[in-house]
């Protein structure tokens, strides 16, 4: 078992059979997170979900509300998992829980800004603090302009942030003078 995770085909070759598995998740040693993958039953880690949202979307990326909410920028608490993926992936089944929602995204966006963090042991995919902050502003009619401004209010009051890369983002993207602009008014 690959960090509490284990796929079907894991457990065939481990020589299980389909009733052994479905045994297994009756007994509550095993939960099934979508067809093919299986975690280990009262794994304890309060980020659990997050791990098996980039287990489901394993080349997409936490994004919007979802990492800011990770990187402790926003009091609001996302209703979905909010996963980037490149424009032209192919559309990955997504399970009834964790709810998702994915995002696809140009070569630009989806590129700029890749990052990833560790947790339990598994590799999460993630954008960094900056190119999250560009995206909530390229988005802030679909997520609300009072979640960016609190957003970059709480970057703005941090030590370890990073203007410039913040502008290199910014234009990169897109969002130069929108960003200025909400820039202009919390400074």
């Amino acid at each position: 078992m690959s960090n509490g995770y284990i796929s079907a085909k894991e457990l065939t070759e481990a020589g299980l059979s389909s009733y052994d598995i479905s045994r297994f998740i009756e007994l509550d040693y095993i939960d099934k997170v979508k067809r093919g993958l299986y975690r280990k039953c009262n794994a304890d880690d309060e980020y659990n979900e997050m791990v098996e949202v980039s287990k489901i979307v394993p080349k997409g990326f936490i994004c919007l509300l979802s990492a800011l909410t990770y990187y402790e920028l926003t009091t609001y608490i996302p209703s979905e998992y909010q996963i980037a993926v490149h424009m032209n992936a192919h559309k990955t089944k997504l399970p009834g829980y964790p709810p998702i929602k994915l995002y696809f995204f140009s070569d630009d966006r989806f590129n700029t800004g890749v990052s990833s963090i560790k947790i339990s042991g598994n590799k999460v995919n993630i954008y960094d603090v900056e190119k999250t902050l560009c995206d909530c502003i390229f988005y802030r009619n679909k997520i609300g302009t009072d979640i960016v401004k609190e957003a970059l209010d709480n970057y703005i009051k941090r030590k370890s942030k990073n203007i410039p890369r913040l502008l290199e983002y910014a234009e990169k993207l897109r969002v130069k003078a929108t960003l200025k602009t909400y820039l202009e008014v919390l400074i």
